[in-house]
């Protein structure tokens, strides 16, 4: 498909209405290049948005940034996956993100079972882990593993591979690989450092999901910063074009096209931001561009790709929507619904992207050259200072996007379901080739103008119920080492804003200064660690021979605080075995039901990151893999006994005590 490189520019600089869209006129800062990604779900799994005061059903492929909570109820587990690391939830497991930018990875959490795999580290990232009794920071990459005790006070800490500092009550120490702590208290921490134990089902679970994605094929064309490119493996095929490079074609039936079986949700910094109903779909969806390419739509990474096994060109960044917009007072009247309308086509190579947000020029530059191949990239610049520096005001497009032409490329629908994040596939139409020659008449913007109401922070898309977290669970503080950013504007305390900007994103500093300061939200219940001075090796975990190991954290979680939000149809009490873990199945439990048009998800586990890049642990065989047998080197020691299983209790202490290396602060008098 060639480019007109011309006709692409004249094009680009034909946008609307974008002298309004910062009309506080206060710079805004870059977004992160980053989000989480929530690409499993099973069982009974809430957010609450960053702005809401309110949990809702969430949908796979949701991005999660700065404010962000996440809920897995009983009997569920959850996986978020960002640029660097992989997050697993077990049953009735609270998390949320205090911060997540470029550089750094701050985690509120409170309740429950959690697994982390950091694959990479580098030296100016920082990866905090906020818990109710202290905060713990992750080194080096590896895996660790938490569990969290709102009832007893109890945080309990495993470093498998890598390590991490504990900071808390004036104190700090390091934790390395193969050990394990209890801690207890907040002004006075107490710790136990012990070996680590063996693995549980629940870690068993998020081994062979590592284990799957270590046998990606999809590896070969993409670096792992690109997220979600592991899910890509089952559901087509890759092959190398001359023109483009690596492509690759999903297995769909006829009629598909992208950014159609989805919708668009509100979430700041980013605004108007797909979500893809796909099991593949998040990738695709945030990074690259599409081109309709001998009878079929092919999915091009561009320069973020592998070629011939070297690294990628270009560094990743995120997008959240890869479209041109359309739409205006009148468009749409002549489609099947009528009124004024909203509709979108794909980008394909080349054309560049301008964001519906304030960005700076490195950053323009960056999210375009990361994503595709701009043949000049003199392009980018005029294009910059066109929509940003200028801010051009209305033209109308004379000319058509690349994909235009291809069956079903433009989707519309109207603007009031769009406003509160409806389903393109149920409530929009793909138009037509007759009527794609009306687009060209069209006003094409740079965001679409229509404000978010309150449904659209987290659309609602299914008749699933939404569990809530116990009250005990979202007032329990946490202790941080780094004070978080403040909390998100409420929705409510800022619609009239959005309303007035509609579309547009507004700078949230500029925003705080216009909004009383009454209806900002309070700052999450997080308590910021004393200093402490510069964190020691915690003494070495030792057992004296004939003692027997220390069993590992209850298989099962902690009974459900009598606070818990009512349910339908209320839980027997756990049983005294560990019914509640998570099966170590073969496969892993089935994701969360698809819509008819994305094909189901087979049965083998999903996958995870890749294991080559943090610390060593075996590379394993063909599925079922087996478990590395030891869980990481440890101090020279008499020989360990053999380990036993979790006990069936289920809620024993996260730590019993062997024997204790326990230093406590002294108690003032």
């Amino acid at each position: 498909m060639a480019i007109d490189n011309g006709n692409l520019l004249r094009r680009v600089l034909m946008t609307a209405a974008i002298c309004s869209l910062f009309a506080l006129g206060v710079r805004a800062q870059d977004p992160p290049s980053r989000v989480a990604d929530l690409n499993y779900i099973n069982g009974s799994v809430s957010m609450q948005p960053a702005g809401a005061d309110d949990w809702f059903p969430v949908d796979i492929n949701r991005p999660f940034t700065t404010g962000d909570y996440l809920w897995a109820d009983v009997d569920s587990q959850a996986e978020l996956h960002l640029n660097n690391a992989v997050i697993r939830l077990n049953s009735q497991t609270s998390v949320g993100f205090l911060n997540l930018d470029d550089n750094t990875a701050q985690i509120q959490f409170s309740a429950g079972e959690m697994t982390i795999r950091v694959r990479r580290l580098g030296d100016d990232e920082t990866f905090e882990v906020d818990t109710p009794n202290a905060a713990i920071t992750i080194l080096r990459g590896g895996e660790y593993r938490f569990n969290a005790d709102p009832d007893s006070g109890t945080t309990w800490v495993v470093v498998r591979h890598g390590e991490a500092a504990i900071t808390g009550g004036g104190q700090a120490f390091t934790l390395g690989a193969g050990n394990s702590a209890a801690l207890s208290g907040t002004d006075q921490l107490s710790y136990d450092v012990e070996y680590a134990p063996d693995p549980d089902q629940f870690e068993g679970w998020a081994e062979d999901r590592d284990a799957h994605e270590a046998r990606s094929q999809s590896a070969r064309y993409l670096p792992p910063e690109v997220i979600g490119y592991a899910d890509l493996d089952n559901y087509g095929s890759w092959r190398v074009s001359a023109d483009y490079g690596a492509v690759w074609y999903p297995a769909v039936g006829a009629g598909w096209a992208p950014y159609h079986y989805g919708h668009f949700a509100w979430i700041e910094p980013w605004g108007w931001s797909w979500v893809d109903d796909a099991p593949w779909g998040f990738a695709p969806s945030h990074y690259g561009r599409w081109a309709y390419i001998g009878g079929g739509w092919g999915w091009i990474p561009g320069p973020s790709a592998i070629i011939a096994g070297g690294p990628a060109v270009a560094a990743v960044v995120y997008a959240p929507a890869l479209v041109a917009f359309i739409g205006g007072d009148s468009w749409g009247v002549s489609l099947s619904f009528g009124g004024a309308a909203v509709g979108w086509v794909p980008l394909g190579p080349g054309e560049v992207y301008a964001p519906a947000y304030q960005v700076s020029q490195n950053y323009f530059q960056r999210v375009n050259v990361a994503n595709t191949r701009v043949a000049n990239t003199v392009q980018i610049t005029n294009v910059y200072n066109t929509v940003y520096v200028n801010k051009t005001t209305n033209v109308t497009v004379n000319r058509t996007y690349a994909n235009m032409v291809a069956p079903n490329a433009v989707t519309a629908m109207p603007k009031t379901a769009f406003a509160s994040g409806g389903s393109a596939a149920k409530v929009g139409v793909s138009v037509s080739k007759t009527d794609v020659a009306k687009v060209q008449a069209a006003p094409v913007t740079v965001a679409p103008s229509v404000a978010p109401v309150k449904q659209a922070l987290a659309p609602v898309t299914s008749n699933k119920p939404v569990m809530r977290p116990p009250a005990r669970v979202t007032s329990q503080p946490v202790v941080a080492k780094a004070a978080p950013p403040p909390a998100p504007i409420p929705f409510a305390a800022k619609a009239s804003i959005l309303q007035q900007n509609a579309g547009r994103v507004v700078d949230t500093q500029a925003m705080r200064k216009s909004v009383p300061a009454r209806t900002v939200a309070a700052a999450p219940a997080v308590r910021v660690a004393p200093p402490a001075p510069a964190p020691k090796p915690a003494p070495p975990a030792t057992r004296p021979a004939g003692v027997a190991p220390k069993p590992g954290p209850p298989a099962g979680p902690a009974p459900r605080p009598t606070s818990a939000a009512p349910r339908p149809a209320p839980p027997a009490p756990p049983a005294p075995s560990p019914t509640n873990a998570v099966p170590r199945p073969a496969p892993a439990p089935p994701p969360a039901t698809r819509p008819p048009e994305a094909a189901p998800k087979p049965a083998a586990t999903p996958p995870a990151p890749r294991p080559t890049e943090a610390a060593p642990r075996p590379t394993p065989p063909p599925p079922p893999p087996p478990r590395p047998t030891e869980a990481a080197p440890k101090p020279a020691a008499p020989a360990p006994q053999p380990k036993a299983a979790p006990p069936a209790q289920p809620q024993p202490k996260p730590a019993p005590k062997d024997k204790k290396k326990t230093e406590e602060k002294p108690k003032q008098s």
